[in-house]
């Protein structure tokens, strides 16, 4: 499937068009999850059915821990998001761990748009807030 991501607060576009694959689709290839390798390529995205993170204490989820969710590239969304002021949401060695909540926000109206992960010990990835975003599918 085929679309953009927009922000639910102002309708601001977050990507250009993408192509969407189903991690249902037992024809599409698992991603690799490797540290500082992209998920995906720029233009594509996944929807996945298992989230990125889980915790051990149901007291506790982590943040990541929704489905579904998708799994873009983090230079989807470049130019339409800047990080976020709350220092605790930018933890870190090498960039950002993305454990601690949204990191991105809207840079048109702050809005939190999702979590990016970037750093060593991580994949690239870019997962959209779910309340926050919304993916509106291509008429063609």
């Amino acid at each position: 499937m085929k679309g953009t991501f927009h922000c639910r607060e102002c309708g601001a576009a977050l990507t250009g068009e993408l192509e969407i694959l189903s991690l249902k689709d037992p024809s599409i290839p698992k991603p690799a999850m490797a540290d500082q390798q992209a998920v995906c390529l720029p233009g594509t995205g996944y929807k996945s059915y298992e989230p990125l993170q889980r915790s051990f204490d149901p007291k506790r989820p982590a943040k990541l821990e929704f489905s579904p969710q998708f799994w873009l590239n983090p230079k989807d969304v470049e130019g339409a998001t800047k990080l976020t002021a709350k220092a605790g949401r930018l933890s870190g060695c090498c960039g950002l761990d993305g454990c601690d909540g949204p990191n991105l926000l809207c840079k048109n109206c702050g809005t939190e748009t999702g979590t990016m992960q970037s750093d060593c010990w991580t994949p690239l990835i870019f997962v959209p807030e779910p309340k926050n975003t919304e993916f509106r599918k291509s008429l063609k």
